[in-house]
């Protein structure tokens, strides 16, 4: 009977339930070394194989390779182990708990294979096995051993291998959150892109994500490319996953800078000495000019918009260590300010790695635990003082780290009252709204064209090109379009041109009066896709005028689909087909749907 003061077997699961939200947090762990190594290339694939049993496609492998300066043996093998890594001394870096590797793998699968390599030379090997180390085959990392990268993997990820750099291969999937290539970039994109806004936006790095499809004999091809965009809650940055602004404002920052505050806080070094350092305050606020633009053009609010819809996903106050997001905590935001305008505002608080033990930074990189707002009387009660004053004071003798908290998180109470004050002075919802940006005010046409929008620049990020996908918008090309196709007048014609390069829609849905057999007609110039739905038609006034939003808004979006793949078709003859088709079906429609007997028999 072993007499071991550990279980291999208990201990592993217990490393495994180390606390990740989600595959995304555990891939971050990843980019963090590839930007420790100095990497300005990162691609993340999801390699994805068709199960036996069903038809669907679902990940079996991540891979993660970058073209940082690579590790040597000794590196490696350090790198793999727990609490190991070279970076602990590094109070600049990202890099300095040394778990990321080894915790963030075996988080999400049971095997991890690593190569690494250095100026051209053969890449070294070593793997964790979950299974292995739990019946005790496997108990320490195994010698790096020079290796060739697999071939399969060769051809799939590289044109050419750089001159340095590293591989990893998760295997034996058993805790993703998620099981698609698809979904786990969908619900990575825009947490990736704000951990990493700022590396992103300054080109430090570039980070793809694509889905790759494993085939008989391990033929390993690209399915779905992506590159993640900044995400930046501040909105001041360029060049980001924010839909591009309208009218002149296009190269614009959505967002204007409150205010930046430096607030010294003083930590105790490793030998106890007395040391400070800076933590940096910023705060932001949409511009007024840009939403009264915006409000000009719309019969919505701003909330209701791309762009307002955008910030409502970044709504708290963003914690940055060492230019790298941990976590966006909205819990410093007032309820009633976090559910109307506080999408509108932004506060960033960023320190660096000396002050981890200070703001109690987790080891996975998640989050600050101590950086949260306080209620003083009700913390000093709990500590058994009678008075705040009292409490501080204490804290004080005793050089408590948490008075250096305070400090900061006093701060931040008082620019969020400063951006409340602030944000009454800009107006969000146009005139005659409620200021209730739950309503939705966006019509079924409208939803249903910024569904299509969005649908066709993800086919078009998926390989499915229609010819019309690179041309600009511009006001005159819409214009001439909707008085031609559309039977618009001028006026009329130059304010739905100005919608569109508003919202950046590239469809418009529209109801019109047709002497056409057809229940729609589809036209595409210059990026413009035009749906026009025949009041005329039966089709039109036994359904589709009948419906409510929701599913107006579907019906929509299904005939949008139609004019999509119409867009992608470059064969002339088969586009030819499916117009004939279009028609053909609006004939049948008719015949099918008229009341017995009321059919002229010349029209059959």
């Amino acid at each position: 009977m072993s007499n071991r003061f550990l279980s291999a077997e208990t201990v592993i699961e217990s490393l495994r339930d180390n606390g990740y939200n989600n595959t995304a947090y555990a891939l971050a762990e990843l980019i963090d070394n590839s930007l420790q190594a100095t990497a300005s290339r990162v691609e993340v694939g999801f390699i994805e194989e068709q199960q036996k049993e069903r038809k669907n496609y679902t990940v079996s492998e991540i891979s993660l390779w970058d073209n940082g300066i690579g590790m040597d043996v000794n590196t490696l093998r350090v790198a793999m182990q727990f609490g190991g890594g070279t970076n602990r001394n590094d109070n600049g870096g990202m890099g300095k708990f040394g778990m990321g590797l080894p915790n963030s793998s075996i988080s999400q699968c049971k095997r991890v294979d690593v190569w690494s390599w250095q100026d051209g030379n053969i890449p070294n090997h070593t793997y964790l096995d979950v299974d292995e180390m739990k019946t005790g085959a496997l108990e320490t990392i195994p010698e790096p051993q020079p290796s060739l990268i697999p071939n399969k993997y060769q051809k799939a990820f590289f044109s050419k291998i750089p001159d340095s750099g590293t591989l990893i291969i998760w295997s034996k999937l058993d805790r993703l959150t998620w099981k698609t290539g698809r979904s786990i970039y969908r619900h990575c994109e825009l947490l990736v892109g704000r951990m990493y806004r700022n590396f992103i936006s300054n080109e430090k790095i570039r980070i793809d994500s694509i889905t790759y499809r494993k085939s008989g004999n391990d033929n390993i091809s690209a399915y779905e490319r992506n590159t993640f965009k900044a995400n930046d809650p501040m909105y001041l940055l360029k060049n980001t996953s924010l839909p591009h602004l309208p009218g002149d404002y296009q190269n614009e920052a959505f967002f204007e800078k409150v205010d930046e505050e430096i607030i010294p806080v003083e930590y105790f070094d490793e030998q106890g000495n007395k040391k400070e350092d800076n933590v940096t305050i910023t705060t932001s606020i949409v511009k007024a000019s840009i939403a009264n633009f915006i409000l000009k053009t719309t019969s919505g609010s701003l909330g209701a918009t791309f762009w307002g819809k955008h910030c409502a996903k970044n709504i708290g106050v963003s914690i940055v260590r060492a230019n790298r997001e941990l976590v966006l905590r909205d819990s410093f935001i007032p309820s009633d300010l976090r559910n109307f305008k506080g999408r509108f505002c932004g506060i960033e608080v960023s320190f660096p790695p000396t002050l981890d033990s200070i703001f109690g930074v987790t080891n996975n990189k998640q989050d600050a635990v101590k950086l949260i707002p306080y209620s003083m009387g009700v913390i000093s009660d709990q500590a058994g003082f009678d008075t705040e004053a009292e409490y501080k004071r204490d804290l004080q003798e005793n050089s408590d780290s948490l008075l250096q908290v305070f400090k900061v998180t006093d701060a931040i109470s008082k620019h969020v009252k400063e951006l409340e004050r602030r944000l009454k002075e800009i107006n969000v919802v146009g005139k005659g709204n409620v200021e209730n940006e739950s309503v939705e005010l966006l019509s079924a046409s409208d939803n249903a064209a910024s569904r299509a929008t969005h649908g066709s620049e993800h086919r078009q990020k998926s390989g499915h090109q229609s010819a019309d996908d690179d041309n600009k918008l511009t006001r005159n090309d819409i214009i001439d379009h909707l008085i031609q196709a559309g039977g618009m007048s001028q006026d009329e014609a130059q304010y739905k041109a100005e919608r569109l390069i508003l919202n950046g829609n590239r469809f418009l849905i529209e109801d019109v009066a047709r002497d056409s057999e057809a229940f729609f007609d589809v036209s595409t110039s210059k990026g413009l896709t035009l749906v026009l739905f025949n009041t005329n038609h039966i089709f039109h006034q036994k359904l589709l005028s009948q419906l409510g939003k929701e599913h107006l808004e579907v019906m929509q979006t299904a005939i949008a689909g139609f004019a999509r793949v119409m867009n992608e078709t470059t064969n002339e003859s088969r586009k030819k087909y499916l117009n004939a088709i279009r028609r053909d079906w609006g004939i049948v429609i008719s015949e099918f749907l008229q009341e017995p007997g009321s059919l002229d028999p010349d029209d059959i």
